[in-house]
């Protein structure tokens, strides 16, 4: 008798010690959930096995009834460990959680507090009887532990179920593993049926923890063969959670093996539907990604997407992943956030066309002040000169007391000064309308023209010539300055130009695509068609005997009315007598 006693203790000795072996190999891989889970369970194995031993090592009821109370420390826990690793393991994260966990430890609480006190009401066993042959306690079972005994099967269904619904999900590197595990997971559920129904050679004899040392050795099996839990080291592991660049892995099925925060973030997807899942019906919203891994076109994408109301811009590669012999296994996925590289290209190319257009402008302007130096060198010279000449005879005119010769070159020198200064005053608009941004807003454009034709009255009345506004006025978005120098350069050149005497008249139209044109006709004799080319151009004079000037007024009118976002034109047929249209064109207010 005291042989089996010896063998039964033994039995369960080895058990537990091949649970903490167990829980020893399985130290390293602790980071994994559902390891964690695992390694919990090997330690309630350990439990209840070493208090089966000790409950065999006893002859004595009372003492065998205490081992057999402690031993439920262990019983109780097992079957909420074993779902909740089968739970990681097939990925269901969203059911493990501190509230279910709870949960299921409530009826395992209970459990053990009835153990503990079953003498008062006999819920768990309602009988006990020591076999003083085999030394070994038998139960008459209450009904509190069938209930407890539904309660463990259902939760070991359950984690069982959660192993063969991976299968549809799991590539078959995957489904290797879960194999295995649905192996070592129903060896235990047998050895118990095995003893719960009486149906072993050594009746009252569980089985059940027995059955665990098969279960461990063939887990230590998936270890050694498959790398089970080591699918990704735990270095790699870290190394993806901290990366910014978003990583995903794709097998050679379409499945997505891995992917890290920083990619489930770019792309706004959860673990749960990504893992494991068809790369198309995970990223089904970005048709993109679905043809760059399927590899139609390209290995490398540039991609916008707009999260949050900000537009990010990220850049995309493939590689292979082949296995030792050069088969593919599968495709990487590597994606990198360019947004801050992107808006500095942006800036330094707005920045690079700003300086351009600037250096296109000033060059403009140096070309124009130029052109224009030359073309009126020869005027200041000689108005200058005649200046400096008519100061000598003023001056001997008054040694001499000539008062008359006095006042005649005073009006010659004064006549000079104020060609300089019309000189002047071109120069300086040329060069301001250049340079410089100004607020354009709706103007009254009566008010605005009125202001030009006072400016001038003198030349009106020495031409005297005839104006005359045709049309109401419509208002326009511009700058009041200097559209009133538009109207002022336009009204002297039809004055100018105009018939003897010069009848202008003057109007305005609203355009079909909301632009307003303001026009100005002159009876002059028009210009030839061989002519039109010249007529905008700086420092160009058509018929300097007609009239004076320097050449600037229509480019400058030309200049102001580009600024302002318009556009300049005429018409004229050349014919004597039939004159010319000049217009400009501005938004309408």
């Amino acid at each position: 008798m005291f042989q089996i006693l010896t063998i039964n203790s033994i039995i369960q000795l080895i058990t537990a010690f091949a649970a903490i072996s167990t829980i020893i190999l399985l130290w390293k891989f602790r980071e994994a959930i559902a390891v964690r889970f695992l390694i919990y369970l090997e330690v309630f194995v350990s439990i209840w096995a070493i208090a089966y031993a000790l409950e065999f090592s006893t002859p004595h009821l009372h003492e065998k009834i205490f081992y057999s109370q402690l031993s439920y420390l262990g019983i109780a826990f097992i079957p909420v460990c074993y779902f909740f690793f089968t739970t990681t393991f097939s990925q269901k994260y969203h059911l493990v959680n501190k509230r279910n966990i709870f949960l299921t430890t409530v009826i395992p609480i209970v459990t053990l507090v009835l153990v503990f006190t079953n003498e008062s009401h006999k819920l768990v066993w309602e009988e006990l009887s020591l076999n003083s042959a085999t030394n070994i306690l038998h139960y008459v079972h209450g009904l509190w532990f069938w209930i407890f005994y539904i309660y463990t099967f259902s939760l070991i269904g359950a984690g069982i179920f959660n192993l063969i619904s991976s299968f549809s999900n799991f590539t078959s590197y995957y489904k290797k593993q879960i194999r295995i595990l649905l192996i070592g997971s129903l060896i235990p559920v047998f050895a118990n049926l095995i003893y719960v129904f009486d149906l072993n050679p050594i009746p009252g004899f569980d089985w059940t923890t027995v059955s665990f040392v098969l279960t461990g050795f063939i887990i230590v099996l998936g270890i050694s063969r498959y790398n089970m839990f080591e699918l990704v080291p735990l270095a790699q592991e870290k190394l993806l959670d901290t990366m910014n660049e978003g990583v995903l892995v794709v097998n050679a099925n379409g499945i997505i093996e891995a992917a890290n925060p920083a990619l489930l973030k770019i792309f706004n997807i959860d673990e749960q539907h990504s893992i494991h899942c068809n790369y198309q019906q995970t990223f089904k919203a970005y048709p993109e990604i679905v043809k760059l891994l399927e590899k139609k076109n390209t290995n490398r994408l540039n991609l916008e997407i707009l999260n949050a109301n900000q537009l990010n811009y990220f850049q995309i590669k493939l590689s292979s992943i082949t296995n030792q012999v050069g088969q593919l296994n599968g495709t990487l996925m590597v994606v990198n956030d360019v947004t801050s590289i992107r808006a500095t290209e942006v800036k330094l190319k707005q920045k690079n066309a700003q300086l351009i257009e600037e250096i296109r402008k000033n060059e403009k302007l140096i070309d124009d002040l130029d052109a224009y130096a030359h073309t009126l060198a020869h005027d200041l010279k000689n108005s200058l000169g005649v200046i400096y000449s008519s100061s000598d005879i003023i001056l001997e005119a008054i040694k001499d007391g000539d008062i008359s010769q006095v006042q005649e070159f005073s009006h010659v020198v004064k006549d000079s000064a104020m060609k300089t200064i019309d000189v002047t005053n071109e120069l300086l608009k040329m060069a301001t309308t250049g340079h410089g941004d100004v607020d354009i807003v709706a103007v009254e454009m009566d008010r605005v023209y009125n202001n030009a034709v006072n400016h001038l009255t003198k030349t009106v009345e020495s031409s005297k010539g005839n104006i005359r506004v045709t049309t109401k006025w419509i208002d326009a978005l511009a700058y009041a300055p200097w559209i009133e120098e538009v109207w002022i350069n336009l009204i002297t050149n039809a004055l100018k130009y105009g018939g003897n005497p010069p009848d202008v008249s003057i109007g305005c139209e609203l355009t079909q695509n909301s632009m307003v044109k303001y026009w100005i006709k002159d009876n002059g004799d028009g210009i030839a068609k061989e002519q039109h080319q010249k007529i905008f151009r700086k420092h160009t004079r058509l018929q300097p005997d007609k009239a004076g000037g320097y050449g600037l007024g229509l480019s400058i009118v030309k200049r102001i009315v580009e600024k302002l976002g318009g556009t300049v034109g005429f018409e004229s047929s050349g014919k004597k007598g039939a004159g010319t249209l000049f217009y400009f064109l501005l938004r309408s207010a």
